[in-house]
């Protein structure tokens, strides 16, 4: 009688948590953490999504045009697949011979290195002037409303909710 009892309760009390509230995969989710660096204050925790693809924009700081650099998320690595600029100019690329570089392509004004590069240590140095943004999916995080600085930016998991 007492395992009967025992049983019932469980399911009661199971039937009493919100659906939504416990996610098992919340461990396994791949985020990118946005940290001070060399501190490593964390700044911001942003879920990937199913692509594991993200984009940093800015603009260039000596052609003044747009420029999107493209990352994916392989076993918690990341990886540059491209980069995509209007003008060449200093620490641009000019030539598919760059490090990681596979294939150039020239389409509506623009030039994109496609690319194959893993990237150890991803630190972005920020600076309101340029507009530097971190675009995951439709999320848009500006990595300019905090102070101008350098950031990392690296894979860990999503934290439970």
């Amino acid at each position: 009688m007492k395992s009967l009892v025992a049983g019932v309760l469980a399911l009661v009390l199971a039937a009493c948590i919100p659906t939504g509230s416990i996610h098992k995969n919340d461990l396994t989710t791949p985020c990118l953490v946005v940290s001070t660096f060399p501190g490593l204050g964390e700044l911001g925790r942003y879920p990937l999504g199913s692509a594991n693809g993200f984009s940093l924009s800015f603009i260039h700081s000596v052609s003044v045009t747009p420029v999107i650099d493209r990352y994916e998320v392989v076993e918690n690595n990341i990886v540059q697949t491209s980069e995509t600029f209007m003008a060449h100019g200093a620490g641009l690329p000019s030539s598919v011979d760059e490090p990681g570089g596979v294939s150039w392509t020239q389409e509506n004004n623009e030039f994109c290195l496609h690319m194959d590069r893993p990237i150890e240590k991803l630190v972005v140095r920020t600076d309101r002037n340029y507009k530097n943004r971190l675009l995951i999916g439709d999320l848009t995080v500006n990595l300019n409303q905090w102070e101008d600085q350098a950031l990392l930016i690296s894979v860990s998991t999503c934290r439970p909710r």
